[in-house]
C-alpha cells in the first residue's frame, strides 16, 4: 500500500474513531475522516473495482455528517440509512486494503479480515439490541466496539508502506 494512501487511512481512522468535543464543538469531525478514506482511495496509482465503488458513498457520508456537524438533527430512517452505507463502506475499504497488503503481509491481511467481520457484526448487534433498552447489553457493546476499534487502529498502524524505489 503506497505511504500517501496509508497516511491518509490512519489520520481517517484517528477522524473517524475518536469524538474529542469541547462544549458542543466536535474537535475530531468525522466528515473529515469520511474525506481522508476518501483521500486515501484517491492516492493510488490504480484502483480496485471495491474502491471506486466506495468512493462516492464516503463523499455522500462526508457531505451527511458535515450537515450534522453545522445542523444538529435527528431523523431515523435519514441515520438508519447512513449506518448501513458506513457499515458497507468500511469493510469494502478494509477489504480492499487487506487485498493490497495480502501478499506481503498476510498476517495483518488476515487480522484486518476478521477485526472487518466483527464490526458489521458489531454494529448489527447494537443496531438491534437498542431497541431493548439493557444497559448491560449497551455497556457491552461500547466495551466491544472501543476493543475493536483499538485493535483496527493497532493493525493498520502495524500496516509497512510498500516501497516506490525512489
Amino acid at each position: 500500500m503506497e505511504r500517501n494512501a496509508l497516511r491518509c487511512l490512519k489520520w481517517g481512522l484517528l477522524f473517524d474513531f475518536l469524538d474529542f468535543s469541547i462544549g458542543s464543538l466536535e474537535v475530531l469531525p468525522d466528515f473529515v475522516g469520511m474525506l481522508l478514506f476518501y483521500a486515501s482511495i484517491q492516492a493510488h496509482e490504480s484502483q480496485t473495482q471495491g474502491e471506486k465503488q466506495v468512493k462516492p458513498l464516503f463523499l455522500l457520508l462526508a457531505a451527511d455528517y458535515f450537515v450534522h456537524w453545522i445542523w444538529q438533527f435527528e431523523n431515523g430512517l435519514e441515520m438508519l440509512l447512513t449506518t448501513v452505507i458506513y457499515i458497507y463502506a468500511i469493510y469494502v475499504l478494509f477489504g480492499e486494503v487487506a487485498e493490497r497488503i495480502r501478499t506481503q503481509q498476510q498476517e495483518c491481511a488476515g487480522r484486518l479480515d476478521v477485526i472487518r467481520a466483527g464490526m458489521v457484526l458489531l454494529q448489527v448487534f447494537a443496531f438491534l439490541s437498542s431497541a431493548y433498552g439493557n444497559n448491560v447489553l449497551n455497556v457491552a457493546v461500547i466495551f466491544a466496539a472501543v476493543a475493536l476499534a483499538a485493535s483496527c487502529v493497532v493493525v493498520i498502524c502495524g500496516i509497512a508502506p510498500a516501497e516506490t524505489g525512489e
